[in-house]
Parts: structure tokens; sequence; C-alpha cells
């Protein structure tokens, strides 16, 4: 039997492009929101003490080299987390609001994306590290994995480069305190919610630990 063949480049190319700053900040957003689920699905009620997501970003007015990185001690992409990873469309987190697109927009956000992770597997230690490209095929490139030393956390840290000129560069904020505002207006729910996980932003000069 034959089955239809997936077109992912075409399928990003069709995304909704953002028309705001918001919009263009939703990639990042998605990110975020994935380390924060990560660190709630590892630590349950003590996240609040035990959980961390640190967020670096780098901006300018010229919208020139932006990059940004974000980096939590959740389960890392474990078995299950890394068949998620590679379906498009799961419903791994469905039932905390998660529709499966998250990556297919930092694919259509971002030219380049590089991601390592340790997690526990089979009782070993491991790091997996990986470009995530823009492709018809073979979105996983350059993948190595190596056992690790026991006492290494498990964590997930993905760092994006480059703003693509399909309407990313035109609205993502060339200034630091955009970032803070919008990230801390998006993510408000969160922070005043009793499972909040530390979350720390560092852009530019300057430091925010949320939710204080």
């Amino acid at each position: 039997m034959t089955s239809l063949r997936p077109n992912l480049v075409k399928r990003i190319e069709r995304l909704p492009k953002p028309s705001n700053v918001a919009g263009a900040m939703q990639p990042l957003f998605e990110a975020i929101s994935n380390a924060i689920h990560s660190t709630q699905a590892r630590f349950g009620d003590e996240v609040s003490t035990k959980g961390r997501v640190t967020v670096t970003v780098s901006t300018n007015r010229e919208k020139k080299d932006v990059w940004a990185t974000v980096e939590d001690n959740g389960f890392g992409l474990d078995e299950k987390n890394w068949e998620a990873f590679t379906t498009t469309d799961t419903d791994n987190k469905i039932k905390i609001g998660g529709k499966g697109v998250g990556r297919l927009l930092w694919l259509d956000c971002f030219e380049t994306i590089s991601i390592s992770s340790t997690f526990k597997d089979s009782g070993q230690t491991k790091t997996r590290e990986f470009n995530f490209v823009l492709l018809l095929e073979n979105q996983i490139q350059d993948e190595n994995i190596t056992a690790v030393d026991s006492d290494n956390d498990s964590s997930f840290f993905v760092k994006f480069e480059g703003l693509r000129k399909n309407g990313y560069m035109d609205w993502f904020p060339g200034r630091d305190s955009y970032i803070f505002q919008h990230l801390t207006s998006h993510f408000l729910p969160v922070f005043i919610g009793e499972r909040a996980t530390l979350l720390t932003v560092h852009v530019g000069d300057e430091t925010r630990h949320y939710p204080d």
C-alpha cells in the first residue's frame, strides 16, 4: 500500500506569518513553554523549588546576529520525548493544551537550530546532540549520542540563531525592554500559578528572575 508523503517545507511555508511583536516571539515562547512543561512533568508539586529554566536572548535594532537559548532541567529527550519530538502534530501534551507544532514554528522563524539533551536510558545517562534543519527530509542532522557520567542531571538545551526574512525579522523586538515586556505578559498566568518553575531570563545586561 502507498501512503501520502508529507511535505514539511511546504507546510511550514504556509504557516501564518507574524503581524506583530507577540507573533514574532511565539516560536521562542513555544520553547520556553516546552521547558516549563518538562520541569513540571519531572518535579510535579516540587517544581517551584526544583525546576529550573534559563533563557538568554541577544538582540539589537538592526536584527543582526540575533540569537537565543533555552535550557531546562526536565526529563530531556528520553525515549518518550524523543518520539514526540520526531513526530509532527504529536498529542504528547494535548492534555495541557499543546498542539505539537511548536517545533515547526522554530524552523519557520530561525535559520539555525542546535540542540543538546542529557537523559536517562535503561539505567544509563546519555547525551544526544544534533542540528534541527528545514529540509524536506532528514531534518535531524549530525546526530551524536554519547554515554556520560551517571551524575549528570537530565536537561534540554536549544540554541536559535538568525531570523528568517519572512516577517520574523521585521517584527522580532530589537530592544531588550520589549523582550521582557512581552515575555512577562505572555507567561503571567504561569507565573501566578501554584506550579511556577524558577525562570531566569538574561537579555543584554539585565537579568530577571520569575515569578519573583
